[in-house]
């Protein structure tokens, strides 16, 4: 491992969190409409989700990892269903100001489980891993330390790209002021996260 594989990771990897998916589609809805601090727990569960991914791709296993289609299906479809349930509660939200959102113990744990399931459901993600990390590092000379710093430098820029996308969000949502207005970002936000289940369901 030099400075030159490491670019060849670092580059692609960063290119593709920083492209929107369904997981960025529905951070950027429920930010619009439940603000930013209430939103963290789900990108570490995003950012949780792309570590398993990269750590299984790390330790050549993505091949194993894509037999078991039948865990792919059913955490997808339970993310899928909890993206319309929120979509449904948006839509129908009675709250006409733009309030912040406590953050309680269980709603971390909600959080957390959500984003983990949108990006593990995804198994487009430990194919790409398997292809990119190949081409950066000699996967058979791989130290225990190398294979940290690559964990490590996947999680920060992952976290740094998804709090960049929760920063826009919650600036273009401290311009609310209005209730009329703070309704019609709600329901857009429940467009938003309706067609990101969407978009999950006819993925493949």
């Amino acid at each position: 491992m030099n400075a030159t594989s490491i670019w060849f990771f670092i580059v692609p990897f960063a290119a593709a969190a920083a492209i929107p998916g369904p997981a960025q589609g529905a951070l950027i809805g429920q930010v619009l409409s439940r603000g930013g601090r209430a939103n963290v727990p789900f990108i570490a569960g995003m950012v949780l989700g792309n570590a398993v991914w990269l750590i299984v791709a790390t330790l050549g296993l993505a091949a194993l990892a894509l037999r078991f289609e039948a865990v792919f299906i059913a955490v997808k479809w339970l993310g899928i269903a909890y993206l319309l349930f929120v979509a449904w509660k948006l839509w129908t939200k009675d709250t006409l100001q733009n309030e912040i959102i406590p953050v309680s113990g269980r709603s971390v744990g909600r959080g957390v489980l959500t984003g983990s399931f949108l990006t593990l459901s995804n198994p487009k993600a430990v194919i790409f891993f398997g292809a990119v990390l190949p081409h950066a590092f000699d996967m058979s000379a791989l130290t225990l330390s190398e294979i940290g710093l690559i964990m490590a430098l996947g999680i920060g820029i992952d976290l740094a790209i998804q709090l960049g996308y929760l920063a826009a969000a919650s600036k273009i949502r401290s311009t609310v002021r209005s209730p009329k207005a703070m309704r019609r970002v709600n329901r857009t936000s429940a467009g938003l996260l309706a067609g990101c289940a969407g978009w999950l369901a006819f993925s493949r």
